[in-house]
């Protein structure tokens, strides 16, 4: 399963990154978390169904520092062969 997030409200500056980091890792899931120069978090996540949706909804709450708004979610239909999740540069 492939998902690409769009996470909006207070998300930059509070840990989400590292913190989706984490919950990915834990889960196998592969993929990457980056800041937009918009404010937002974007993600893609790539896993067992099950997992992808466990930390879409821990998305939905964020770490502790974090208000998040809105989790936009979309199929991601490219390819994307990394076997790693990574935090990116912000675009």
């Amino acid at each position: 399963m492939k998902k690409h997030l769009l996470i909006s409200g207070n998300v930059q500056g509070v840990g989400f990154r590292h913190w989706l980091y984490t919950k990915a890792v834990k889960k196998s899931i592969y993929g990457w978390v980056k800041n937009k120069i918009t404010g937002e978090v974007e993600a893609l996540l790539i896993g067992k169904e099950e997992d992808v949706n466990n930390v879409i909804e821990q998305c939905k709450a964020g770490p502790t520092l974090s208000n998040v708004k809105k989790v936009t979610i979309k199929d991601y239909q490219a390819e994307y062969n990394s076997k790693s999740f990574d935090i990116l540069s912000t675009s």
